[in-house]
């Protein structure tokens, strides 16, 4: 009876777990409505279902060329596969397809994607990262009249547009900055000389970060668009210092009513990239906010470590996708580790940073051509008949087991009621993906169960037939035929093992559901099986016979 108690015990303890990893949840997440993302709770499901289950979202990528020739397609577009399939599958969409399509496109199909815009920014963002040293000279300010005089000279812009919103956008910002009491002295002093008002129409529209850091200024978000065709004018580019490159901040600030936008001036050429990142990780600190810490290999980290000691209190910007993410005082030599401040932004953008950091940049920057929501690939029709084929198969064994073996198929039947939530809970526990092919594996799964119960019940109908007890017949019953059944599903294991090694898609899908299977079999059809016939006995200690 002890060992009994303990077998129930465990049943049970089984059942609610099943039932707990199958059970729908509600969940906050970010949703669009109306094109503005709002944070709303929604109600998962934990098992998911396939793109020919339950549709999903088609995208169709190709090359933006819009910044440059890319001299051979069809070989970058074989590397920018790898990445894009790398960060699909860190994503967690399961059962994606990603394909190339001729050499000039990439095919991404994703099942019950609930926040497409975000997929599509994680597929298509560059993931290009750089550490670059602010300038120090105040090139930027000294070139200012050449650049002013060259936008008048080309008769860009009136000369004087803009010129009276100038000193008030100076004071916004300054009275933004006054209290930073973590600026360096030699910052302080090249802000106060700033202050005084330019002239012409490129210096009226750019203002010294009064908080004096080197390198860095301010330029009005009602002027960005402005600003941002002067620095892609051919002339402005030329005239530009040399060596030295002018990036946007990632993130606008506000100073009284007015938001401004930082505009950086960097050093050319970056202290290290990214290409020497091995890990990147999401996380929470109390001072900084949300934050992305990244890893970089030995080789990286020794770079890291004797370019940043050359540069011990300047400021060093980390640009990603050439937008500046931050740019914080190098205090002391940096090695292997190191993080990238988020500002604002919330930790599901962290995790999105850090998944495409790991999976690499894009070789080339993408565009999506095309993107579409699709419906279930099999048509409701099919999707409905093949359903009801798995509840006839399931009716019919049903059938079968009670009409032939009677009260021990009523036990296999319990048993197989089991086997259906263990596996179930197993695929949802696993995150795996339920397809039309998996679920023609949860049927055939079924019948390998189901058939784990005749090869024990036939024993223990010789062992009957032998004159033994009925104790004895059942003990004896379990005991010989579990060599048969583990002998077929360890043939049937590794099968399902090959389909799932050198299978995709709906066969990889067949093979999860069929391996779930045969794990859930042993437990349900065979433990429990054995526990009913002991609960039985506990109950008829004097039975002289069994219904099989």
């Amino acid at each position: 009876m002890s060992n009994l108690k303990y077998r129930l015990l465990t049943i049970a303890l089984l059942v609610i777990a099943s039932v707990w990893a199958l059970y729908p949840r509600k969940v906050v997440e970010r949703v669009k409505r109306n094109g503005v993302f709002v944070f709303d709770t929604v109600t998962r499901v934990p098992l998911k279902r396939g793109l020919d289950l339950q549709g999903g979202m088609h995208l169709t990528l190709e090359i933006d060329e819009s910044k440059g020739t890319i001299a051979n397609k069809a070989e970058a577009l074989d590397r920018a596969l790898k990445v894009v399939r790398t960060r699909i599958d860190e994503f967690g969409v399961a059962e994606p397809i990603v394909q190339k399509v001729g050499n000039d496109r990439i095919i991404v199909e994703l099942p019950g994607i609930d926040d497409p815009d975000r997929a599509t920014e994680v597929v298509q963002k560059s993931a290009f990262l750089q550490f670059q040293i602010t300038d120090k000279t105040q090139a930027l300010e000294k070139n200012m009249g050449r650049l002013d005089a060259i936008l008048k000279e080309k008769g860009i812009i009136a000369a004087n547009r803009a010129a009276s919103a100038a000193a008030p956008a100076k004071s916004a910002v300054s009275n933004l900055f006054t209290n930073d009491t973590t600026k360096k002295a030699r910052g302080d002093n090249a802000a106060a000389d700033s202050t005084k008002a330019g002239s012409g129409p490129f210096s009226t529209k750019i203002v010294k970060a009064p908080g004096g850091d080197p390198g860095q200024y301010m330029v009005a978000e009602a002027d960005r668009e402005e600003m941002d065709a002067y620095l892609h004018n051919a002339d402005i580019l030329a005239a530009l210092p040399p060596g030295k490159q002018l990036k946007w901040g990632a993130d606008s600030l506000m100073a009284g009513q007015k938001a401004y936008r930082p505009l950086y001036v960097l050093d050319a050429r970056p202290i290290i990239t990214g290409e020497y990142l091995t890990d990147a990780k999401p996380n929470t600190v109390p001072v900084e906010g949300t934050i992305v810490e990244f890893q970089l290999n030995n080789e990286g980290g020794r770079r890291f470590k004797a370019e940043t000691g050359k540069h011990v209190r300047d400021y060093m910007a980390i640009v990603l996708d050439d937008k500046v993410m931050s740019a914080p005082v190098i205090q002391s030599a940096i090695g292997t580790r190191g993080q990238i401040t988020m500002a604002g932004s919330g930790l599901q953008a962290a995790q999105d940073l850090a998944l495409v950091l790991r999976a690499g940049a894009l070789p080339v920057p993408l565009k999506v051509a095309d993107r579409v929501s699709i419906g279930a690939s099999l048509g409701q029709d099919s999707i409905q008949k093949g359903i009801n084929a798995g509840v006839v198969a399931i009716m019919l064994v049903v059938l079968i087991m009670v009409v032939y073996y009677r009260f021990s198929g009523l036990l296999a039947v319990g048993g197989m009621v089991l086997y259906v939530l263990y596996t179930l809970a197993a695929l949802a526990g696993f995150g795996a993906t339920l397809t039309l092919p998996g679920l023609a594996g949860f049927v055939l799964g079924i019948g390998i169960a189901v058939d784990a119960n005749v090869l024990i019940f036939e024993r223990i109908r010789e062992e009957l037939d032998h004159g033994k007890s009925v104790r004895t017949a059942i003990d004896e019953g379990f005991k010989h035929a579990m060599s048969a059944i583990i002998d077929s599903n360890v043939s049937t294991a590794l099968t399902a093992l090959v389909l799932y090694q050198y299978g995709t898609g709906p066969v990889k899908g067949f093979a999860v559901t069929l391996l779930a299977g045969l794990a859930a079999t042993m437990v349900a059809c065979v433990f429990s099986v054995r526990t009913f016939y002991l609960v039985w006995l506990s109950r008829n200690r004097a039975a002289e016979s069994v219904s099989i």
